[in-house]
């Protein structure tokens, strides 16, 4: 009997790692054992979230017969994810699979409800994919996919068992690592955000003050010349340029504050100091806004009242 089947790692330990890092999306089958051995249950149902197993007595075979099944190949057959399916393909030279009572003499596809025999005498399995949302990894719980994972990925290549675990710890250090570096850099960023708004705080104020020290010398200047008048007037529409500048610089702030605190919120527990800085500082941004407007507010009243409006003049 000849097959194209080869193990790969691309089909076990690749699709393990897909199925515990990015399980949104895939599916997974269940092998119900109906026949009672050494390492599986009657009535046991064994999850299979990797692209590729193998059934048979070796001790690298994901599902594992022990040796009380004599006409159990070592490598009987392997299970192997085809597109959205899955297809069965026989591996023992010597002793059939058979799939719903009827041999297989090549590879074949499963549908969910197929009975699977290894060898005429051998063990009984069903076939099943579950239905709707509980079709997808996503569905089983983190611990028992790293179990899963171990037990389907790893199981193949076992002198490589220790480097991948290693490899696995580290992944998770990095992701640990990555998080902390997330929220330390999130932190730094609203620091600086917090020195800046304090800087057009100070600024904001010291051109209230300016333009409150110019209104007054326009007020003064009227017993003087045009151009003197003229003059002040240019230095207080350019005071009032600038501080409309320093408007926008928080309005720029604002936002920036806000992109900070989404990130914030995506970062792991590690950001939550961070948020909570933003959200001070949110709620200091939007005070000085606040008070920013009823100033500006109250001074366009009183410049109306002095000056009249640029279509009533009362100079």
């Amino acid at each position: 009997m000849e097959t194209n089947y080869k193990r790969t790692v691309a089909g076990s330990v690749g699709a393990g790692m897909a199925a515990v890092f990015n399980a949104s999306g895939r599916q997974y089958y269940i092998l119900e054992h109906k026949t009672e051995s050494l390492y599986h249950h009657a009535g046991e149902s064994q999850k299979i979230i990797v692209d590729q197993v193998e059934l048979g007595r070796d001790s690298s075979c994901q599902v594992r017969f022990d040796e009380s099944f004599e006409t159990v190949s070592r490598r009987h057959a392997a299970i192997v994810k085809e597109g959205d399916g899955w297809k069965i393909i026989p591996l023992s030279q010597t002793n059939p699979t058979f799939v719903n009572g009827q041999p297989i003499q090549s590879e074949w596809k499963l549908n969910s409800g197929d009975e699977i025999r290894l060898s005429s005498k051998g063990p009984l399995l069903g076939f099943i994919i579950p239905q709707g949302k509980q079709s997808l990894v996503s569905s089983i719980g983190m611990t028992e996919r790293l179990n899963l994972f171990r037990q389907q990925a790893l199981r193949p290549y076992k002198r490589a068992m220790w480097i991948m675990a290693i490899v696995f710890l580290l992944a998770i250090a990095g992701l640990i690592c990555w998080n902390v570096y997330q929220a330390k850099k999130f932190d730094a960023e609203l620091q600086t955000k917090q020195a800046q708004i304090e800087q057009v705080q100070s600024d904001l104020q010291q051109s209230d003050e300016t333009i409150e020290a110019l209104n007054k010398e326009l007020i003064e200047s009227q017993t003087k010349s045009e151009a003197e008048k003229e003059a002040v007037q240019k230095k207080l529409d350019r005071a009032q340029a600038e501080r409309q500048k320093l408007v926008e610089t928080a309005n720029d702030l604002y936002e920036g504050m806000v992109v900070a605190l989404d990130n914030a919120d995506d970062a792991s527990e590690a950001a939550k100091q961070a948020q909570k800085r933003a959200e001070a500082l949110q709620k200091q941004l939007d005070d000085m806004k606040a008070k920013d407007q009823s100033l500006f507010q109250t001074k366009e009243e009183k410049s109306d009242g002095l000056f009249g409006t640029k279509e009533n003049p009362k100079f």
